[in-house]
Formats: structure tokens, sequence, C-alpha cells
């Protein structure tokens, strides 16, 4: 670390490891360097405020798993923390208990603003943050971020080139985080994206913005507030479109293909307490075909649909069904966040088509098989 009035703090090679309650060693990210030009006026009267905040070859590379460990983890200080009360507006009182609403009353809201985030009554003990007395602008050089799993060789996501201007300061301020290239499993990959960002209100948002990634045309909006807790809202919607998946395949035939697509997620929570996220999906869908490779053979479906929700605790298939005028399939299940998952797949068809689908679940691997009953 060093430090000048002219260059500001200067720190290099700094390394954050995961927390050492999960018995491992590994850093969870690096940074090759940070600088921080501090704003000498604004101290000068009293605030806290720095003019820059460089953030350069910042390098995420971690496992699924350990995030996953990492959401688990209960709260620190839960038991000397404040939670801040106050009376829930009527939406809130109707709905105080989210897992008792559908998949389509949690999705089918309203866009994202900046003030979407977690409600007071849900907020977790979390001591309000000395970040709230800070504002500045954040640069962001040469970052790549990695998640990857240990279990599933191969599987990984890769963010590369990110590069960003990001305010937190003054009334309104525009910015952008821009990403270079996209890497699912090392295999495929996409041509990176630029998302503008608004700060306001102390929040920085993301408003509706439209992208296309690996042929999907998205809409994202979301929001982070500088507040005890840091609340974290996101909300990703798919508008009604054909998938097309040729450039994820590349040049093996895509094995489905569907003419009408529609979904909608959203993920809230407190950052500092990533216990507290939840999230819930719907995906409603027309006209599906699946292929099967390994015998040329296919299933066609007219509509179906698709409902998770999702906790630290693991995610819950809730609903998912597809509905064709040969075939039937209907889906629960739920997979853990130790990693443990049942699932419950039920088809319907007739006896020549049942013929075909005894063959290709008998050939499956024997750990998916517990328990098979035609």
């Amino acid at each position: 670390m060093t430090w000048s009035p002219w260059m500001g703090v200067t720190v290099s090679k700094l390394q954050v490891f995961v927390p050492a309650d999960l018995g491992q060693k590994n850093p969870l990210f690096s940074v090759g360097e940070i600088r921080i030009d501090v704003s000498w006026l604004s101290l000068l009267k009293g605030k806290r405020r720095w003019d820059r905040l460089e953030v350069n070859q910042l390098d995420v590379n971690v496992a699924i798993e350990t995030v996953r460990e990492i959401i688990a983890m209960p709260t620190e200080n839960s038991s000397k923390s404040v939670v801040l009360q106050g009376q829930p507006d009527q939406d809130e009182r109707h709905h105080s208990n989210p897992e008792g609403q559908s998949a389509d009353e949690k999705t089918e809201q309203s866009p994202l603003v900046p003030s979407d985030v977690p409600s007071k009554v849900d907020r977790p003990n979390v001591i309000p943050m000395p970040i709230e007395n800070f504002e500045g602008e954040i640069i962001v050089s040469n970052a790549k971020v990695r998640i990857f799993s240990e279990r599933v060789s191969g599987l990984s996501l890769t963010l590369d080139q990110i590069e960003g201007e990001i305010p937190l300061w003054g009334s309104t301020r525009k910015g952008e985080i821009s990403c270079g290239e996209i890497s699912l499993s090392e295999e495929i990959s996409e041509v990176g994206l630029t998302i503008p960002v608004m700060w306001e209100d102390r929040s920085l948002a993301v408003m509706e913005h439209s992208l296309k990634v690996f042929g999907l045309n998205l809409e994202l909006s979301a929001a982070v507030k500088l507040a005890a807790g840091v609340p974290v809202g996101l909300h990703v919607s798919l508008p009604d479109q054909p998938v097309d998946l040729s450039s994820v395949f590349r040049e093996q035939k895509s094995p489905f293909s569907v003419s009408n697509l529609t979904s909608k997620n959203r993920l809230q929570g407190y950052l500092l307490a990533p216990s507290s996220f939840k999230g819930s999906s719907i995906t409603n869908f027309e006209n599906v075909m699946i292929n099967d490779p390994r015998d040329e053979g296919g299933m066609r479906f007219n509509r179906g649909v698709a409902s998770f929700v999702a906790t630290a605790a693991g995610v819950v298939a809730k609903d998912v069904r597809a509905i064709g005028e040969e075939d039937a399939i209907l889906i629960n299940g739920f997979a853990t966040a130790a990693g443990e998952a049942a699932a419950t797949v039920r088809i319907v068809s007739s006896p020549e088509r049942a013929q075909s689908h005894a063959k290709r679940v008998r050939i499956a691997p024997r750990n998916l098989l517990m328990d098979f009953q035609p």
C-alpha cells in the first residue's frame, strides 16, 4: 500500500479468500491494483467523498459449490443488530408470505424500479453500513469473472474484458458497464455487450435495457440501493419470441426448437445477507420440438409452462408441464444448496410411444434412475 497527497491511496496485489468457516484456503477474488483519489475539498467540508476509485485487473474465479455454501452461511452479528421497523403497505400485507403466491403473481408485476428492492418487513438483521456516507465514481478495467463447477467437469461461465464507469454521487448521473466476451463451458462464446446504468436517489439502476445473448432477446432491469444491508433487485424477462440456439450448438443440430416463448424471472435480497435472497421464474412456451440424436426420434408439444422458486436453501420446480397431441410430461422436484436433488417425471403416451420412452429411460445414467415405473 502506498499513499501521497497527489496520487491518493494505492493498494497492489490484493487477495480476498473464501470465509474460513468453509474450511477452504482458496482466494475468492484478487485485484491487481486499487487506487483511490481522495477529494480533499470535500474532506475539508466534513464530507467523505472520493473523486475516483479505480479497480484494475479484478479476477474472480470461484466454484458454484463455494457460492452456494457462502449463500447458506448465517448472517453475522444478527443478535446484535437492529431491524428497522415500519408498517407494511397494503400489497406487503396481502402477500406477507411469498411462498403463498402463485408463480404468476410473483412474476406478473410491474417493471423493476430503483425502489423495487426487498420490503422493510423482510429486512434481515443488518448494521447500517458506513458506505451510506461515501460517494464518488468507480472505474473498473481489465476485469474477469469465471464461475465454474467442481462436480461437473467443463461447466463454467466466463465474463471477460469487463470495463465500467459507475457513478455514485450527485443527484442524477449516467454510466455504463461493458463485457467484451461471454463464454459458456469454454466452447460457446458470445460477442460482448454494454449495459447503461443510472444513479439516482442513492440507487444504481438498469431500466428495461434490451439485450441479445446466445440468440435470446432479453429485457434487463436491476437496482442496487446504498442503504443498510445493500438491498438488490433483479428482473429478467424474455418477450414473446422463437428460440434459435444454432449459434450455441454451432455445427451440431439443435436438440430442440420453440416457436413461441415468454419468461419472467425475479430475484431480490440483501447483498450483505446472502441467505436472504429469494427468486421466482415462470416460462410459457408453444410448439416445442425435442429431438433425440440417439435414435432420431422426437417429441412435439403444443404448449407448456415451467414454474420455479428459489431461496438460499435451493430451487423447487413447482410445476413443469408440456402438453402435446401424442405425449404429455409433468415434472416436479427440488435441488438443495448442498447438491442433493430429486424429481418425479410423469410421461403420458400411447402404448407405442411408451415403448420408445421406456427405451430412452433405460439407457440414461443409472444414478438418475432411483425408481422407474413404466
